[in-house]
């Protein structure tokens, strides 16, 4: 028997056919590398891969890479117990894709397979899954981190990475030893800020997910089974179209650049089909029409979806039940509107002048889809302890590795003379990748080196490579002295000053979060002495050569993948995206100091004193906002401004609508007014309030900055929710605590035995000795009268006997009526209660108001992660309200 089918053959040549102009750079070594391959079956899955993948891969990567790829897939098909039954269509899709989503393209299959063979040799699939995710926590756990996505072999130097990198890293190692596995995502949550990334794999005939490195003794579990079950859009990526069917399943498939998006909201959360209708001001359907759906997180309009509209007018996407604000335009027109899909399937847009707004402040409630939690798996109580020590033995084995790593790390910065001067953190950053950065800073003793290193996100040292490294700085060697005349030119005179907008700005290999490439080497071959003479002398010119020689073949690339500068240059192809990055890079390798703005991911170059706008020419003035709320807002907490512009949409097309602006760390109030740079144009401010159950009270007003305006600062408003909007009705499951001798002990009896209508409890994870604790502490005794007056027991949970001597837990204890002092190691327990009341996880002391039913279940009202001014009072007023 075949291991492919014909019609995956003659699949794979068409799309290779297909491709063949584009690929024209490469055409001898691709006939090289599939003369090179006797197998049938590889050169078939070679052809896949260069056909299908995005045209970046194609280019950023030695050839040999999808090679290695293309035997070790066929390999598996042909032995993997767990392979080579599924049907094709989930072989070629969630095994053979060297692709998960947009980490660098690393051989790391043949690193996973061996760490994991003999541990999941003659296992069921879902033993095998479950202990593959086992070994990857033992291997690897969460940590937030910037927007780059460290590939595989790089969370396993380092032993940590986002829920982007985890998943990432969980289908690579299921992949690697033929289990089909795929990565599930949700683009933004509508109940709380933040998105998620989890994992789906195949066994008998069925997708389970789990959560990447937090492994448990079953399939259909994890922490945010309640939150996916809120989900407005749950989907996978494919990286080909082998298999699908776009019309009978348009309203779960779509394209997007390269990907077809595969809508599996069904399977977590309930849903409503949504059909959009965009017309003109005609009444004439609108074909090619650019529909985004967007919803409120981080005080601000994210995107979950891009759709284009069919011929009749149409687009139909599969989304959950809540608020979301639809937006279609062209080049020419736009239309939005506001809708809820718990009522609303339908909605009619008539595409008219630019929408700009209200200048005065309008508000809207946005509605979070109501608690229902996924489908779950069911635990035994031995499973769920089992696992729970498994989990801590994993935690204990990874500390260990990682620690280990350090130390190695720490020895060989000794071995080559770093062990006491300012390089020591490079090579701790590194992890078990400590011998890229000897080797790199062991060619000479150049003080440049360090200070190329110190331009690098923490990140970087994880998977950097010193032959990359190498390129850049010999590049840049070569223009110091260029640089510095060009800086000179420029209006510089102050030597220190030039240096540094040397070091950030020409020496330094990144640009933003694209993965580092080799390219000065390449670019200084590439362009003849006369253009390079006239880059310098106006580095505007530099981007008329890039709109000149760049073409955009949207289907061919992956929106936010960012290509290297070389491929871009090989092929001719390049997204918006790549264009900036690679107008960077030419800059820098000439020593024109260029950067990309991270407030609105602009281009920019250093002209008469300051960095000039490349693709806009334009000028700006300040702009104040004023607010009195105490704490000051927060940018994307509680507030955000977002820009009108023109753009290319996903499909190509020319489009248009409002552009969230960066200022993360930059929007800084001052006796209660925030200064922002900002260029003349039409913006929106959106201000919203995130309450407990998940909805959002937003607001939102249209502003224009102009020359010679804007002296009176904008008021920022901030909506004050009624007590009664607070409260949740969320059903917990059953959980225990210990008490001082050890027992278990739970706090829905405690409840039980006091009030008469309602039972309420308040349950309080303590971390004593740290500021927001005593706070909360103080809050308690302050309001022990309240307390005892409304019939409430209180739990206070602390770690171990030790922290009863905290002085203001001590304190707080004899005045307390009704407190009971329970135990919990605080492993999963606090965790696990916050994200089912959708409180933050990762902040102490957390708070939770419960009231306890007649069947002795607990019922969530209220919960907070980390302490807010008055949350005692807030828990009182809501316990009144229930009788």
């Amino acid at each position: 028997m075949p291991f492919l089918s014909e019609s995956l053959h003659a699949y794979a040549q068409s799309r290779l056919d297909a491709r063949r102009e584009l690929l024209a750079p490469l055409a001898h070594e691709i006939d090289a590398a599939l003369a090179g391959l006797s197998d049938r079956s590889e050169q078939t899955l070679l052809k896949l891969y260069l056909g299908t993948l995005p045209l970046t891969d194609v280019f950023d990567n030695d050839l040999d890479l999808l090679v290695s790829f293309a035997r070790q897939a066929r390999e598996l098909r042909a032995t993997s117990p767990w392979c080579k039954d599924v049907p094709e269509r989930v072989f070629v899709h969630y095994v053979a894709c060297p692709r998960v989503n947009n980490e660098p393209l690393t051989d790391a299959w043949p690193v996973f397979r061996a760490a994991l063979a003999e541990r999941v040799a003659g296992l069921d699939a879902d033993r095998a899954i479950l202990e593959t995710n086992y070994w990857c926590a033992e291997t690897a756990t969460y940590q937030a981190s910037d927007g780059r996505t460290l590939g595989p072999l790089g969370v396993l130097a380092s032993g940590d990475g986002r829920c982007g990198e985890e998943s990432t890293y969980l289908v690579t190692a299921l992949r690697s030893i033929g289990i089909p596995a795929r990565q599930i995502y949700t683009p933004w949550w509508a109940h709380c800020d933040d998105n998620h990334a989890w994992v789906e794999a195949y066994a008998d005939g069925t997708w389970y997910y789990l959560g990447a490195c937090e492994p448990e003794e079953a399939l259909d579990r994890g922490w945010f089974t309640a939150a996916s079950g809120r989900a407005m859009l749950v989907h996978t990526r494919l990286f080909g179209d082998f298999g699908c069917d776009f019309e009978g399943d348009r309203h779960l498939l779509s394209r997007e650049g390269n990907q077809v998006i595969v809508n599996l909201t069904g399977a977590y959360a309930p849903t409503t089909l949504l059909t959009v209708t965009v017309r003109d001001t005609a009444g004439a359907a609108v074909e090619g029409a650019s529909v985004r759906l967007r919803l409120v997180n981080e005080a601000s309009w994210r995107d979950i979806a891009h759709l284009t509209s069919s011929a009749d007018g149409t687009a139909e996407i599969v989304v959950g039940k809540g608020t979301l604000r639809v937006v279609a335009t062209t080049a020419d027109g736009m239309a939005e509107q506001i809708i809820d899909t718990t009522t609303d399937d339908r909605i009619e847009l008539t595409l008219g002048e630019t929408v700009t707004g209200d200048t005065a402040w309008t508000d809207f409630d946005v509605h979070a889809p109501a608690d229902h939690p996924a489908p779950c798996g069911h635990l035994t109580p031995e499973q769920a302890e089992l696992g729970r020590a498994r989990k801590r033995e994993a935690d204990r084995m990874r500390t260990e590795r990682v620690s280990g790593n350090v130390e190695r790390a720490r020895e060989i910065a000794r071995s080559c003379g770093h062990a006491d001067d300012g390089c020591l953190a490079f090579f701790e950053q590194a992890f078990a990748n400590a011998d890229e950065v000897a080797r790199f800073l062991s060619v000479d003793d150049g003080a440049d080196r360090a200070a190329l290193l110190g331009t690098l996100t923490s990140k970087d040292f994880r998977d950097l490579s010193a032959d990359v490294l190498e390129d850049h700085l010999t590049g840049a060697r070569a223009v110091h002295d260029d640089a510095l005349a060009y800086i000179a030119r420029e209006g510089v005179t102050d030597p220190e000053l030039a240096e540094q907008l040397y070091v950030d700005y020409v020496l330094c290999p990144r640009a933003h979060f694209e993965h580092m490439f080799p390219y000065r080497a390449f670019i200084r071959s590439f362009f003849s002495a006369e253009a390079v003479s006239g880059f310098i002398a106006d580095p505007l010119n530099v981007w008329t050569y890039i709109c000149d020689h760049m073409s955009f073949d949207s289907v061919e690339h992956v929106k936010k993948h960012v290509g290297s500068p070389r491929g871009a240059l090989l092929s001719g192809q390049a997204s918006a995206v790549t264009r900036r990055a690679l107008f960077v890079a030419i800059c820098r390798t000439f020593g024109i100091p260029a950067r990309i703005n991270h407030i609105d991911a602009g281009i920019e170059y250093f002209a008469h004193g300051e960095f000039v706008p490349v693709e806009h020419a334009e000028k700006g003035t300040n702009v104040a906002f004023s607010s009195d709320a105490d704490p000051a807002p927060g940018y994307f907490q509680t507030w955000s401004v977002a820009r009108y512009l023109r753009f290319t949409a996903v499909s190509g097309q020319g489009a248009q609508g409002f552009k969230v602006l960066d200022y993360w760390n930059k929007a800084q109030f001052v006796d209660g007014v925030c200064h922002l740079r900002m260029p003349y144009g039409e913006y929106r401010l959106t201000t919203a309030v995130r309450l407990p159950n998940g909805d959002v009270q937003a607001s939102e007003r249209a502003f224009e900055v102009v020359e010679g305006g804007n002296d009176e600062p904008i008021e920022l408003k901030l909506r004050e929710p009624d007590v009664s909007q607070m409260l949740a009705d969320i059903a917990l499951d059953p959980f225990q605590a210990v008490d001082g001798a050890g027992a278990p002990f739970d706090p829905a009896t405690i409840a039980l035995a006091h009030g008469e209508d309602v039972h309420p409890v308040i349950v309080a994870f303590l971390e004593p000795g740290m500021e927001p604790t005593e706070h909360l502490l103080n809050e308690m005794r302050e309001q022990t009268d309240r307390l005892s007056a409304a019939q409430v027991p209180v739990v206070l949970v602390v770690r171990d006997a030790e922290a009863l001597a905290d002085p203001t837990l001590a304190r707080t204890l004899p005045e307390l009526t009704n407190v009971t002092v329970a135990y919990d190691d605080f492993s999963e327990l606090p965790e696990r209660l916050a994200r089912r009341m959708f409180a933050n996880p990762e902040k102490l002391p957390l708070s939770l108001l419960a009231v306890a039913n007649g069947d002795g279940s607990l019922t969530g009202r209220y919960a907070v992660g980390g302490y807010n001014v008055g949350s005692v009072d807030l828990m009182l007023k809501l316990i009144a309200l229930e009788h």
